[in-house]
Formats: structure tokens, sequence, C-alpha cells
């Protein structure tokens, strides 16, 4: 029987969702008091949400963090 084992190299944590309610004000949270940048953002009109990815550094190499805000 085969170790059940498996390396973890190759595995990593890409983003964690958190849902909003105020988009622009959580923007500036992460952005000024921590000191985030707004990496991407874009518009899903016929879902009626937004989403939003905030990171230290660029998502290929760090963990970020995707801000969802559902419309209305």
């Amino acid at each position: 029987m085969k170790d059940a084992a498996v390396s973890h190299q190759s595995f990593r944590f890409l983003h964690a969702m958190i849902r909003v309610r105020d988009l622009e004000k959580s923007k500036d949270f992460y952005t000024r008091h921590l000191g985030m940048r707004v990496l991407r953002e874009k518009e899903f009109p016929s879902g009626e949400f937004t989403l939003c990815f905030i990171g230290y550094g660029d998502e290929d190499d760090n963990t970020v963090i995707e801000l969802t805000y559902n419309w209305g």
C-alpha cells in the first residue's frame, strides 16, 4: 500500500471571500487602514454583484481577499 501523504508544495491558499454591504467603505478600510491595494474589480450585471480582489501583493504570489458585493 502506498503512503497516503500528499506533498503540500503544489497547493496554495488563493483567496478568501468576504461578503460586504458597502463596497466603497470596505475598500477604504482595507486600503487606507490596512495598507492593501485593489488588484482587480469586475461587475457582473446579469448576476447583480461585484467582485473586488484586494491584497498586499500580486495574486500570482500572494493570498488575497475577495470582497463580494451583491447589488441591492
